[in-house]
């Protein structure tokens, strides 16, 4: 079973999505300039995208997760491609993370920046594609020094998204969901032995600042917390860092809060046979 907490940056919706069955949790984080494109909104498309994945996917355990995932782009496209301008740079997009968890293997998707964790035996590995940071640039880096709402930290966070904008769905850029189920191929995917499986998460980038821009814990560390508290606790967890850097001096970053999303799942919590 799956444990799930998602929460909206305070004072706006919540652009992040996560939802669950009994073997199978994805996770949306949603992107794109509000109702640039579509009139729905990046709410609505991380929603729908979310669902449609899972329904692609539930009750298939064969099925490659890049494939439930490409039909759940192409069934989200068809909702709305004779309503909104889908080819729009404004058009919502998202990162994916898909984790499901099998008899005998656990399997992780990750396009762009959605981090799937899977503690084994030998530790915890990563499914993340950073490419977005790779080719644009880390926010951290770009807003270094700058203090929220300040001149010099608009027209920083104004350049970082118009590199990223530029190289985004594109031959040698990165690559997220958004109308062209295409995009699924460049996910990363990773699978492992259930029985080396202690504990697997799916994290959207709100909910994983303390480890990867933040550097408080590291993934051992952080999952420990995670068992503690719990999603929702680990969000609040995340939530306090924030508002205890209310100006991003300690900790530099492009938004003050940004959604976050978990969804936690633990071998301990399978019914016993």
């Amino acid at each position: 079973m799956f444990a799930l907490a998602t929460d909206a940056a305070p004072g706006r919706p919540n652009e992040d999505f996560a939802v669950a069955s009994t073997d199978l949790a994805v996770v949306v984080d949603g992107a794109g300039i509000p109702f640039g494109g579509c009139h729905h909104g990046v709410a609505w498309y991380a929603q729908q995208l979310g669902v449609h994945t899972l329904a692609a996917l539930i009750g298939i355990p064969e099925r490659p997760l890049t494939e439930g995932l490409a039909a759940g782009i192409a069934a989200v496209a068809d909702l709305h491609r004779d309503t909104c301008d889908l080819t729009s740079p404004g058009t919502p997009c998202a990162a994916v993370g898909i984790l499901r968890i099998g008899p005998a293997r656990v399997d992780a998707l990750a396009l762009s920046d959605v981090s799937i964790v899977v503690d084994l035996d030998t530790g915890p590995e990563v499914t993340c594609d950073l490419s977005i940071e790779e080719i644009s640039g880390t926010e951290p880096d770009a807003v270094a020094g700058m203090r929220f709402g300040t001149p010099e930290h608009v027209a920083a966070l104004t350049a970082l998204v118009k590199r990223q904008t530029a190289t985004r769905n594109q031959a040698n850029g990165w690559w997220v969901a958004a109308a062209d189920p295409n995009a699924a191929q460049y996910a990363r995917t990773a699978s492992y032995p259930r029985s080396s499986t202690r504990r697997a998460s799916a994290f959207s980038d709100g909910a994983t600042r303390p480890v990867d821009q933040m550097a408080i814990h590291g993934w051992p560390e952080y999952l420990d917390l995670l068992d503690k508290v719990g999603p929702a606790g680990l969000i609040a967890q995340v939530r306090s860092i924030e508002r205890n850097d209310p100006d991003g001096v300690r900790f530099p970053r492009t938004k003050r809060h940004d959604d976050a999303s978990v969804a936690m799942w633990t071998a301990a919590q399978e019914p016993a046979v």
